[in-house]
């Protein structure tokens, strides 16, 4: 009997591979997945699920049988029995609290409707990706992606928190990724540096009227606070090092770790940013998300501007040495402190009054430590220094800089023998 009814499973698997495919949305999974830690891809014509990227290889099987929604086509309307198409994310795993007939053990939630859902008016939620108490037949679920036990619990530490998910009728794998991925990857990239740099051109990289569409507060609101706060923070870092794309339906979503420092604020997490093209055939920010996490990523900022710093050290000894009197001071902001002189016009008169009488002639950093604090970059170092006079000290040299533009500019500056 069991024979049998493994062989009716089998029987309704193949027939279901040379149904001729429903007009839905045809996925493009580029080459680039390979690079994601995990990629879950949903093939909703063929009633199967393929898994792409670096932890791909340590699954059992890259692609196993699924089941989707009861009725065909894209999730517009709750109850509609439809499961949604689209490019959607993993929130949380469940493995407590759930029905085990129709949950089976554990599920991973989506983040069902995302902006572009909510922009089209879309509605409904629940969309899981979970087993079931049952061996699972196709198209037999409300919406969600239904697998087997098994292959659910073969998923457990491959799957986690912000792993994609694509939803489509079909799905096409390994195409190169075309200019527009390139080009949103820059665009990520030059939306974070208009952050950072309070720039005019960070608010006209969204579509007001999408954006108050698809999101919980306009962009009327959005945009008067942004611009309060470029105002009042003297200074903002926004930083990541790892841009993620991919194309939906009519959209596309880029994604990556961000790390943000201001005076007021340190966060980091999860950044999404969903962009369509505008008429002019520009793309344009019709949404975001944000998830906070812990992720580790101040260490791999102070890592990747740690090459930046030490030109700058470079260049300020350099112009010290130099009694460059111009090109010093451009190094520090006009506030600046230094020891007990105030400012930027009381540290030159200080230089000059020095260098009228003696000449630095070595001057040696080393043991270069870099913090981040409320102040800013914190670099601490060991100070070797010599004057044409004979004068020579060792000590403790402690400057505070902070980011202007794409430049630093030293704030504080403290000496202890």
């Amino acid at each position: 009997m069991r024979l049998l009814s493994y062989f009716f499973l089998i029987c309704l698997w193949l027939s279901i591979s040379v149904v001729p495919a429903f007009s839905g949305w045809q996925a493009v999974v580029t080459k680039d997945a390979a690079k994601l830690p995990m990629l879950v891809t949903v093939d909703k014509s063929k009633q199967f699920a393929q898994f792409f990227g670096q932890k791909a290889s340590e699954l059992s099987s890259s692609k196993i049988p699924c089941s989707s929604g009861q009725v065909k086509g894209d999730k517009q309307r709750e109850g509609d029995k439809k499961t949604p198409e689209g490019i959607y994310f993993v929130e949380n795993r469940r493995t407590s609290g759930l029905d085990y007939a129709l949950y089976g053990k554990e599920a991973y939630t989506l983040n069902y409707p995302n902006p572009v859902d909510k922009l089209k008016e879309k509605d409904g939620h629940g969309i899981w990706i979970h087993g079931r108490g049952t061996p699972i037949v196709p198209r037999e679920t409300k919406g969600c992606i239904a697998l087997n036990n098994p292959d659910i619990a073969d998923l457990d530490s491959k799957v986690t928190i912000n792993t994609p998910v694509i939803l489509a009728e079909q799905v096409a794998p390994y195409f190169k990724a075309g200019s527009d991925f390139v080009e949103l990857k820059e665009k990520a990239q030059q939306w974070l540096a208009a952050w950072r740099n309070k720039s005019p051109d960070f608010l006209k990289m969204f579509s007001s009227e999408a954006f108050t569409k698809s999101m919980s507060e306009s962009f009327s609101a959005f945009a008067q606070r942004k611009k309060r706060l470029f105002v009042r923070l003297p200074w903002i870092i926004t930083w990541t090092n790892n841009v993620n794309v991919l194309q939906g339906p009519d959209y596309w979503v880029t994604w990556f770790d961000q790390y943000y420092r201001a005076p007021n604020l340190v966060s980091q997490g999860v950044r999404r940013l969903y962009w369509q093209k505008n008429s002019a055939g520009e793309f344009v920010i019709v949404g975001m998300e944000w998830k906070e996490r812990k992720i580790g990523i101040e260490k791999a900022y102070l890592d990747a501007i740690a090459s930046n710093v030490h030109n700058f050290l470079d260049g300020w000894i350099k112009d010290w040495k130099n009694e460059s009197v111009d090109a010093y001071l451009s190094r520090y902001a006009h506030n600046a402190v230094q020891g007990s002189r105030r400012g930027v016009e009381a540290i030159a008169e200080h230089k000059r009054e020095i260098w009228q009488q003696s000449k630095p002639v070595r001057i040696v950093l080393s043991d270069i430590k870099m913090s981040m604090s409320r102040r800013g970059l914190v670099v601490r170092m060991k100070q070797d220094y010599a004057d044409s006079t004979g004068y020579a000290d060792q000590g403790q040299k402690t400057l505070v800089l902070q980011p202007q533009g794409d430049q630093w500019v030293i704030v504080s500056e403290e000496w202890r023998s």
